[in-house]
């Protein structure tokens, strides 16, 4: 059977909600996102120069961000497969926009509410909409949108890679089954989980816990 685009994301939605007692990807997700948001927005001086938090006491924006990064979420366990704590933070930063400019085989862009880009269910689908409706006409608040996500990621991508929640001394056991033993070795990156502590994330969704020995403050659960 030939691959389908289209049927990534719709498939997913369906898988998902079939594992989650009927809870759409986008739902469960939205916590999460508002926790990363609530944590850019709380790193004050930046934990990179000039890359702080971009919207203040834009309150309209805020609520897109959420919504967007919530959105980068999703796209992202769609495509990957992957849980949400093993989502990649540096994919993450980059995934919404790529998305949203991507084309089919015809040269058309994805359309949101299409075949191949399905609108979320659920409580927060609203956001979700409202969001959609910045990108398709309103040029300027989707790059400050747009920007702030990939400020947000890479600001949890820099924090994660000073491995603040790992126990002294256990990087190296933890790389050599990362990179040597763990089951279709993915190689080693800075994921969702590893940070999400710093968010106040409890528990958090992994395929592998081993993937996370040495993580003591991460509490997580296996995913559905």
């Amino acid at each position: 059977m030939a691959f389908d685009p289209d049927a990534v994301l719709p498939d997913f939605a369906d898988a998902y909600r079939a594992a989650h007692d009927g809870s759409d990807p986008y739902t469960d997700a939205w916590p999460w996102a508002e926790a990363v948001v609530r944590w850019h927005q709380d790193q004050d001086p930046a934990v990179q120069p000039r890359w702080g938090y971009l919207l203040r006491d834009d309150q309209e924006a805020r609520g897109h961000l959420v919504a967007a990064v919530a959105e980068s979420l999703r796209i992202a366990m769609g495509w990957t497969g992957a849980a949400i704590g093993d989502l990649d933070l540096d994919r993450l930063a980059c995934e919404l926009r790529n998305w949203s400019e991507d084309e089919d085989e015809a040269g058309a862009r994805l359309m949101p509410g299409g075949a191949g880009w399905p609108a979320p269910s659920g409580p927060y689908a609203d956001r979700w909409h409202a969001l959609m409706r910045v990108i398709g006409s309103d040029p300027e608040q989707w790059a400050r949108v747009r920007r702030s996500v990939y400020r947000a990621f890479t600001s949890l991508l820099w924090h994660a890679g000073h491995a603040p929640h790992l126990a002294d001394g256990a990087y190296s056991a933890l790389q050599d089954y990362r990179l040597r033993q763990a089951p279709g070795r993915r190689g080693d990156y800075r994921s969702l989980a590893e940070v999400a502590p710093s968010l106040g994330m409890s528990p958090v969704p992994v395929r592998d816990r081993r993937w996370y020995q040495g993580y003591g403050l991460v509490t997580v659960a296996e995913a559905s």
